[in-house]
């Protein structure tokens, strides 16, 4: 077995990824501006083409770049424990994001909420939440994340979720989609199988698309399209209920870890995995509780 050199795997990486952006930019964006949804929908199948393509051109091993096994039950529940444990801190993120920059923000959703409006409902699950699912973690999760494989397994999730961030060429978007890249590459490379970060990867989009049908479409757009509004919803004191909230992210993250390993696989030193969360946890909690006194 050959050895697996850094630069090269690194400089394919970055090839890949560069065309990812080229296409995004001159290919997809046409065509989500003319098409929309539909736009939306070629741009996910360009984007499993090229990971299908790239992985032909490398001559690599389709098991080893796309790895799958039958889903197991316990996967299930810790691919769910995982992204609820980094959900959590994306919305923390995204609501301060939301508190700095309420019109840019509000701009974003109102143009998702019209662009998703143009098609019913089985429509936007497909096109929103299954293919992003599929097609997206195929060429990060899949060909990119195996790429990065010299790499120690953290930084391989965070490089991952960094391109992931990055790939979406929004300043304002770009840490809460990090931190959701970071948790899928981490699900993926725990359970050596692209299922759990394929099922969490859905359930973060479906939500997106149930958060148009909570009180309709034109009620949806009607609430969020006043800036002042949004600014005045989000509150030092929901702030710090939301970094109260973050006090359970590292147990969560820690459970669903350990059910996506398996028992038969280490699982590091137990101590002192247990004493970071339990710092973590203090933080967050001391700090939400502060932020909620302080707005009271």
């Amino acid at each position: 077995m050959k050895p697996v050199r850094l630069p090269a795997e690194l400089a394919k990486t970055a090839v890949v990824f560069g065309l990812a952006l080229v296409f995004l930019l001159f290919i997809a964006g046409p065509l989500q501006l003319r098409y929309g949804m539909t736009g939306l929908l070629l741009t996910e199948a360009g984007l499993l083409v090229l990971a299908l393509g790239a992985a032909f051109v490398s001559r690599d091993v389709p098991g080893q770049v796309f790895p799958w096994h039958a889903p197991r039950l316990r996967e299930v529940f810790g691919a769910l424990l995982v992204w609820l444990g980094s959900y959590i801190v994306v919305m923390l993120v995204a609501l301060v994001t939301q508190f700095l920059f309420p019109q840019q923000m509000t701009e974003v959703a109102v143009g998702m909420g019209d662009l998703f409006a143009t098609v019913p409902l089985w429509a936007r699950v497909l096109i929103v939440a299954v293919c992003p699912a599929v097609c997206e973690e195929m060429l990060f999760r899949g060909y990119l994340l195996h790429r990065l494989r010299p790499l120690p397994l953290w930084a391989r999730a965070l490089v991952c979720g960094v391109l992931f961030g990055a790939f979406h060429l929004d300043p304002l978007r770009f840490l809460p989609t990090a931190i959701l890249g970071v948790a899928l590459s981490w699900a993926v490379l725990q359970s050596r199988s692209l299922f759990p970060g394929m099922l969490m990867h859905f359930f973060n989009n479906g939500l997106s698309v149930l958060a148009t049908l909570a009180v309709g479409e034109a009620a949806y757009t009607e609430v969020i399209d006043s800036a002042a509004a949004v600014e005045a919803a989000i509150t030092v004191q929901v702030l710090g209920a939301y970094l109260f909230l973050c006090g359970l992210s590292p147990w969560l993250l820690w459970a669903g870890t350990a059910l996506l390993r398996g028992k038969g696989r280490p699982g590091g030193d137990r101590a002192r995995t247990a004493f970071v969360c339990l710092v973590v946890s203090a933080v967050c909690l001391g700090g939400g509780s502060l932020l909620v006194m302080r707005g009271m």
